[in-house]
């Protein structure tokens, strides 16, 4: 199995070592580990910087290999927020800095935090994720710089803000929305992951789940990983297997691995 979002405490939001985060990727069978650490620059109201240093991350990761070599594959990687305000920004950490994976997310609309509420004062339920859903399609158009989009349909674990909950939403009324973004992530050789942090905010699904990770494959969509986005120990490597058979549902023989950001396809037969 492949954890492909996993943060330690070079993350502003998690105080995880990398050493306990392999040590229990190893106990739940994970065979390759990328800490995904945080970049985003723009982040309102918010008293955490989500920042880090890449020379001390990369010498952190270099002994962390030579400490855990023959016993997991470490990755050099990092989740990017994605905002108008910080393109240039973001850019230039990608492509000065070498990593073998990138995740790019979108944690705010509306310039604002979906995490902490503000986002959803003054929306009703439709008019919340149908703007979610639009600034992802506007963000992914205009940042190219990542491999894999991260936890989209993310909202899912907010909706208690609007008091809803997402198994109470129509989630193919936003289809035409989905499909442009996934055209446009497919058509310019990036993809999405299976994130399956919606079991930690115990609302019990991956974000996204079976009929958008469908939707995504009837479209031609090939780039796919599938990880966490554990924050602590006890949730490196946690339903891993579920998510890789999400993807063998939606039609995927396969699950994507990187290096030096270029896919590799791993047969889902030789994990499940």
């Amino acid at each position: 199995m492949f954890d492909y979002h996993v943060h330690s405490l070079f993350s502003a939001d998690s105080k995880m070592k990398m050493e306990d985060a392999c040590e229990a990727a190893i106990q739940a069978g994970v065979k390759e580990i990328a800490f995904t650490e945080h970049i985003d620059y723009f982040y309102p109201n918010c008293d955490l910087t989500f920042d880090f240093d890449y020379t001390d991350y990369s010498k952190a990761i270099d002994a962390i290999r030579e400490q855990f070599k023959n016993r997991i594959t470490v990755l050099k990687a990092v989740e990017i927020g994605i905002h108008p305000f910080k393109h240039t920004e973001n850019t230039q950490f990608a492509n000065l800095n070498f990593f073998d994976f990138i995740i790019g997310s979108v944690h705010l609309a509306d310039d604002l935090d979906l995490h902490n509420g503000d986002y959803f004062k003054g929306k009703d339920v439709n008019q919340a994720v149908e703007n979610y859903f639009l600034t992802i399609n506007k963000y992914v158009k205009e940042f190219h710089d990542f491999n894999v989009l991260g936890h989209f349909t993310l909202i899912k674990r907010y909706l208690h803000f609007v008091n809803a909950h997402w198994t109470e939403i129509n989630w193919s009324n936003y289809d035409d929305i989905v499909e442009d973004t996934f055209k446009t992530l497919i058509d310019s050789s990036r993809g999405i992951e299976v994130n399956m942090s919606g079991f930690r905010y115990r609302i019990d699904c991956p974000l996204p789940d079976l009929p958008f990770v469908k939707l995504y494959r009837d479209l031609g969509g090939e780039i796919i990983t599938v990880g966490t986005d554990a924050h602590s120990k006890h949730f490196v490597g946690k339903h891993l297997q579920l998510g890789y058979e999400i993807l063998e549902k939606a039609g995927f023989k396969y699950v994507t691995t990187f290096r030096e950001r270029k896919p590799s396809f791993v047969p889902l037969a030789n994990i499940i």
